[in-house]
Parts: C-alpha cells; sequence; structure tokens
C-alpha cells in the first residue's frame, strides 16, 4: 500500500503522507462499524457523548491556531479565513450537545376518537446505523466537524473519507475526539484514491446513512450506488 503524499498548494512543499486505503482496508472498517452497531452492549450511552464533544469542543478552542495554520496550509485559505473556520467547528460541536439536550422524541395526541382513548403514543430516537462520510476539501476542518459529531451525538459509528487533497484536518479532529475519550472503532478514517474502491465505501449495504458534501455531479453519481 502506497502512502498519499499532501501537499500545499501555496508552492507545492510536502506537508504530509496518509494511508491510501484498500479494498480490504474499507471492508474492514465497514464489517467494524456494522459489528459495532449491532452490538446494543457496545452502544455509547448518551452522558459519555456528552462528556466527548464538550471536551472535543474545549481542546479545539485551545488549540485553535495551530489548527487554524495547519488548515490554511494544507487548504490554501488564508490563516483569517481558517481561523473563522475552526471557530464555527467548536461552536458545530457545541451544537450538537445543545440538540442532545433539547431534542428526545415527542408525545404524539391521544384520545382523539374511541380507539385512542386511554392510551399513550410517542417517538423516541435510537441511531440508524453506520454512517459513512464523504467530504471536500475547501473547509478542510468545518465540513469534517458537520459530518462527522452528528453522528458521533447521536451515537452512531462512523467512516469519513475527507478529500485526498486536504486530509490532515480531518486526522486531526478525529485524534481529538480520540483524546477527548472516543473508542477508535467509533470513528474511522479511510481515504481510497481507486474511485471502484470508494464507491464501494458507499455502496454497501452495511451502509445506513451517507453523508456528502462536494460536486452535484460526483454526490448524484454517488447517491445512485447506494444500496
Amino acid at each position: 500500500m502506497t502512502d498519499i503524499p499532501v501537499t500545499a498548494p501555496f508552492d507545492g512543499t510536502p506537508i504530509g503522507t496518509i494511508p491510501n486505503a484498500t479494498q480490504q482496508d474499507v471492508d474492514n472498517a465497514l464489517a467494524k462499524a456494522h459489528a459495532l452497531y449491532r452490538n446494543r452492549d457496545a452502544w455509547l450511552p448518551k452522558p459519555q457523548r456528552i462528556k466527548i464533544l464538550k471536551l472535543a469542543a474545549e481542546i479545539i478552542k485551545e488549540r485553535r491556531e495551530s489548527l487554524a495554520l495547519n488548515a490554511a496550509r494544507e487548504g490554501g485559505k488564508p490563516l483569517t479565513d481558517s481561523l473563522v473556520e475552526i471557530d464555527r467547528a467548536a461552536d458545530g460541536v457545541e451544537n450538537c450537545v445543545e440538540v442532545l439536550r433539547s431534542e428526545g422524541g415527542r408525545v404524539i395526541p391521544m384520545s382523539l376518537n374511541p380507539s385512542s382513548t386511554g392510551r399513550v403514543a410517542f417517538t423516541q430516537f435510537e441511531p440508524i446505523g453506520p454512517v459513512v462520510a464523504v467530504s471536500a476539501f475547501n473547509h478542510p476542518f468545518n465540513l469534517i466537524v458537520h459530518q462527522v459529531a452528528p453522528a458521533i451525538a447521536v451515537g452512531c459509528p462512523v467512516i469519513v473519507k475527507p478529500a485526498d487533497v486536504t486530509p490532515l484536518s480531518c486526522y486531526a479532529f478525529v485524534e481529538i475526539l480520540y483524546e477527548a475519550g472516543l473508542p477508535k472503532e467509533w470513528c474511522q478514517v479511510v481515504v481510497p484514491q481507486d474511485l471502484e474502491v470508494a464507491s464501494s465505501l458507499v455502496s454497501d449495504e452495511r451502509n445506513a446513512f451517507f453523508s456528502f458534501i462536494g460536486s452535484s455531479r460526483v454526490g448524484w453519481m454517488l447517491r445512485s450506488k447506494l444500496a
């Protein structure tokens, strides 16, 4: 397996490398996420998820300057724009906690006719299953937060594929989640350069929810491949 080089768009300076995921890597990631979801005893309780997300937001704020510098270096945006991006990312993680605290299903009106008299009905949210998140290059940190943090918040294992030209910010956020207490199997990063391998990540029937940020052409193409 060859590594994927990551270079600065400003002058082509090498700034890092990441693993090029093979078909076996993708299959392993899907199998791990699916098995995790199928084992209800392994689900992360809501207080633990809240604790992880709150700590992750704090870490992002503490490392604001370094995260912004790295995002600017790999993405090519001005540093001032990347600082705004990191601030939005921290807010996005905190927003997930706010939603967990405020949205938990609802009571459905009953006793409206003889057959519903004396009955109670309600909705209750449960995680849908493994999430596959394919992201874009133009906001390499904040877009990953948009796709990964909500999945973690609701208790879904997530497999994230960042753009191969700006993957380092994705790895940085995922490492922050690990540092905040998220077990590693709950968020996996794969970056296959082979289009067929990448498409298999989307089309596999173990993919319960597909999140995509990118061009309409690629998005509709990938949507057509969903199981």
